[in-house]
């Protein structure tokens, strides 16, 4: 048995499932929040677009493990832009860190 026939065949539990969307969805409206609440206050723009690129790493990576979880076939081209995107938001933590 090959390991796509594998892949193809998992199926996560159901209370795995269920977990892990419900935990995304909060992750998500949680980050959502943070980002309008800096954008609605945007008084100190050199700061905070940086800021915003950082917490948009959190909804990222929830998405990228939920999807992973239901989908373990894509889990690696998600895997792929998580990783772009995590080095994306470790050089503007770099950079915030300079500011």
């Amino acid at each position: 048995m090959k390991i796509t026939d594998y892949l193809l065949g998992y199926s996560p539990p159901i209370w795995a499932t269920f977990v892990a969307g419900v935990l995304s969805i909060i992750t998500i409206s949680l980050s959502l929040f943070l980002i309008f609440e800096h954008l609605s206050s945007y008084k100190n723009p050199e700061e905070q677009k940086f800021l915003i690129g950082v917490v948009l790493m959190v909804p990222c990576y929830s998405v990228e493990s939920f999807v992973s979880l239901v989908h373990p076939s894509v889990s690696v081209d998600c895997s792929i832009l998580h990783d772009c995107y995590e080095s994306f938001a470790v050089a503007l933590e770099d950079t915030l860190l300079l500011a």
